[in-house]
């Protein structure tokens, strides 16, 4: 298997993410995961061709709020690396525990999540889920009961202002660009 960057930006975006997926299972096979869960897209410039795992809704257990959880990964098929499992480990990567994921699912069912085109998150609270929606343009913050599923305290919705026009714009010379097929 020839890895250079040159040779994986020729593979089509589906035989990327199954070398991401072999990597991941030689690495690290004790880890496990759904890639429903994931919006899985490859990347790739002159210096390296990456899958991102990146996880559609996150969710913040009420025992874990003041901690700082990784929900996402990337694989770098050309250096073999997984960050940031390969950097930091595995301790702060969140896995939802059964009873966690029963949680999830109450409030997918409850709210109607996820909301496509927005970064879609979950913190539990005492007594209630707070629902945080946002993306480039426009954000929502909701609240929903524990038990009944109910909105409770309001939401609150809004778009951000454009940017100015007179900050510069940093010039990436080597972007990644996304593989779409």
């Amino acid at each position: 298997m020839d890895d250079t960057t040159t040779n994986l930006k020729g593979l089509q975006k589906d035989e990327l993410i199954e070398r991401a997926q072999k990597l991941l299972k030689t690495k690290y096979p004790d880890f496990v995961y759904d890639v429903k869960d994931y919006d899985i897209t490859a990347w790739a410039n002159t210096e390296k061709v990456v899958v991102m795992f990146r996880r559609i809704i996150r969710f913040t257990p009420l025992d874990k709020k003041d901690e700082n959880l990784d929900y996402d990964f990337e694989v770098d098929l050309a250096h073999q690396r997984i960050s940031p499992f390969d950097t930091w480990g595995m301790k702060r990567f969140y896995m939802p525990t059964k009873d966690e994921q029963k949680k999830i699912d109450f409030v997918i069912n409850s709210f109607g999540m996820p909301r496509l085109g927005f970064n879609n998150s979950i913190v539990e609270d005492s007594a209630m889920y707070k629902i945080h929606i946002d993306n480039e343009v426009a954000f929502g913050h909701y609240f929903i009961d524990k038990i009944t599923g109910e909105e409770c305290m309001g939401s609150i919705e809004g778009s951000y202002a454009p940017m100015p026009e007179d900050i510069p714009e940093l010039i990436d010379s080597d972007p990644l660009v996304e593989i779409k097929e």
